[in-house]
């Protein structure tokens, strides 16, 4: 059970960062037509990242947790 608790976690985290690289291309296309600002493309990288690591983070805590439930349960 713990073993599959990891492979959730895996699949959920390139979900992750399938949506990070479509998000991505997308703030890059938008610079590219001019709607943004270069400054602003990276302010919005940087902020895609940060949200990237928190929603990781809380995968990991997440699944810690719950292995830890089985183990010992």
């Amino acid at each position: 059970m713990a073993k599959k608790i990891r492979k959730m976690l895996e699949e959920e985290k390139t979900v992750l960062r399938n949506l990070r690289r479509e998000s991505k291309e997308e703030i890059e296309e938008m610079e590219e037509e001019k709607l943004i600002t270069e400054d602003e493309k990276f302010d919005g990288l940087e902020k895609l990242q940060e949200i990237l690591d928190e929603y990781v983070s809380k995968l990991e805590e997440m699944a810690k947790v719950k292995e830890k439930e089985i183990l010992e349960g």
